[in-house]
C-alpha cells in the first residue's frame, strides 16, 4: 500500500519549542497561500500572525528562532504574492522581560527597515489596541497558542471562540490540559471555554474511570467538541514519546474554512504513521495492532467504501476531487484513499468512470474522472 514519504523527525523525544520550530514555519507558508488565494479578487489584502510564544528570538540550536524564520518568508516571500505587504505579524510571550529582548533581536535583523509592517509586540496597552482593531475587521489571522498556557493565551482563546473565529494552531502536552481541567473553578477563564456542564462531564468520566489512557481521550474529545460546536473545522495530530505507549503532545488546528485546514492535513502526512490499509492515523509513534480485520478502525477503507456506496444523491456526476474536498473534512482519509474506494465500487459495479472531455466511460478510475453511480 502505497503512502506518502515519512518524515523522522519524531524517531527523537522532542519538545515543544522544537515541534513548533519544525511545523509551524512551513504551515505559516501554507496558510498565507491558501489564504491569500481566497481573497484574489481584493485589491488590498490583509493578513495577519500571532505568536504568543515568541521567545526571545536568539537562535534555537543553532537554527534561528521561530519569529525570525516566520519573517524571514514573509521578506523573502518570491511567488506571487507578496507578503511583506500583506502580513501584519504580533509576538508576545509569558515574560515580558522576553519579549523586551525579542523587540531587541529583531530590531537587529538585516531587513527589519524594509519590512513594510514592523512585528508588533503585544506587552504594550497601545499594541493591544492595534490588534483588536485588526480582529475586528475580521481580517483572515492565523494564532499560535498554548491553549492552557498563560492568562493572556487563554483570553486571545476565550475570544477567539466566542467572537474572531481565528485560525489556531494549538501545540499543548496531556498533562497541561489535565491540569486545566482540574483546577478551573466557576469563575475561571477555563470554565468559560469548556462550559461549566462539559467540565462537570469530564470529572464525572474521570471519577468512573481510572485508566488514564481513557480519561485522557476523553478530555481530548471534550475539547475537540468545544470547536466542533462553533462549526470549525478541527484536525488533530497526537505525538507519542518514541517506543512509548504515552502521549508527550497535541497537535491541534482549527478554522471555519475548508482550504486552510485541507493544508495543515497534508503537511501532517509525512509526520503521520499510517495503517495497513493505507489511511493515516494521523498521529506519530502510535501504537496499534496490525490485523486483517479493518473493523476496528474508525476509518479504513473498507468503511469508505460502504459510506461512500450510499452516496449517490451527493456525488453522482462529480469529479473524484470534488468527492475527496468535500467527505474527507473531519475524518483521516486523503486523495488517495478516495481513488481506491471508487476503483473498488467500479469493480463493483456501483460506479463508472467518465472521461471529462469525451464523456465516455474510462477502463480505469484516474483522478481526474467524473464518478457516476449506476
Amino acid at each position: 500500500m502505497s503512502t506518502a514519504d515519512t518524515n523522522d523527525f519524531f524517531i527523537e523525544q522532542r519538545s515543544s519549542a522544537e515541534i513548533k520550530s519544525e511545523l509551524l514555519v512551513e504551515f505559516f507558508k501554507a496558510w498565507c497561500s491558501a489564504q491569500l488565494q481566497g481573497q484574489r479578487y481584493k485589491s488590498n489584502p490583509v493578513l495577519a500572525f500571532i505568536d504568543l510564544y515568541a521567545g526571545d528570538g536568539k537562535p534555537e540550536d543553532g537554527k534561528p528562532a521561530t519569529p525570525v524564520r516566520v519573517l524571514n518568508s514573509i521578506f523573502g516571500a518570491t511567488d506571487k504574492y507578496n507578503l511583506n505587504k500583506v502580513v501584519r505579524t504580533f509576538f508576545n510571550d509569558e515574560k515580558k522581560t522576553v519579549t523586551t529582548r525579542l523587540k531587541e533581536n529583531l530590531q537587529q535583523l538585516p531587513y527589519y527597515q524594509d519590512l513594510q509592517h514592523k512585528p508588533v509586540l503585544l506587552h504594550e496597552e497601545a499594541s493591544l489596541a492595534t490588534l483588536a482593531k485588526l480582529l475586528g475587521n475580521d481580517v483572515p489571522t492565523l494564532l499560535y497558542l498554548d491553549p492552557f498556557g498563560y492568562e493572556f493565551s487563554q483570553q486571545l482563546l476565550l475570544q477567539s471562540v466566542r467572537r474572531w473565529g481565528l485560525d489556531l494552531f494549538m501545540l499543548f502536552t496531556p498533562a497541561k490540559l489535565r491540569a486545566a481541567v482540574q483546577g478551573a473553578t466557576d469563575d475561571s477563564i477555563m470554565a468559560e471555554v469548556f462550559g461549566k456542564e462539559r467540565l462537570q462531564k469530564i470529572r464525572e468520566f474521570c471519577d468512573r474511570y481510572q485508566d488514564a489512557g481513557q480519561r485522557e481521550d476523553f478530555m481530548v474529545d471534550q475539547f475537540e467538541d468545544v470547536f466542533r460546536e462553533k462549526d470549525y473545522k478541527s484536525f488533530r495530530f497526537k505525538i507519542s514519546l518514541p517506543k512509548k505507549n504515552q502521549t508527550s503532545h497535541y497537535l491541534f488546528f482549527v478554522s471555519k474554512n475548508d482550504a486552510p485546514y485541507m493544508k495543515m492535513k497534508e503537511l501532517m502526512l509525512m509526520y503521520s504513521d499510517y495503517q495497513e490499509d493505507g489511511v493515516p492515523l494521523f498521529g506519530a509513534n502510535i501504537k496499534h495492532q496490525l490485523s486483517l480485520f479493518q473493523e476496528q478502525y474508525r476509518y479504513s477503507i473498507k468503511n469508505l467504501i460502504t459510506d461512500l456506496a450510499g452516496k449517490r444523491s451527493f456525488y453522482h456526476n462529480l469529479p473524484i476531487d470534488s468527492i475527496y474536498r468535500h467527505h474527507n473534512i473531519g475524518t483521516n482519509y486523503i486523495r488517495g484513499n478516495y481513488k481506491e474506494a471508487l476503483e473498488a465500487l467500479k469493480a463493483e459495479g456501483v460506479v463508472e468512470a467518465i472521461n471529462p472531455v469525451s464523456r465516455q466511460p474510462m477502463r480505469k478510475v484516474s483522478f481526474t474522472s467524473i464518478i457516476g453511480y449506476r
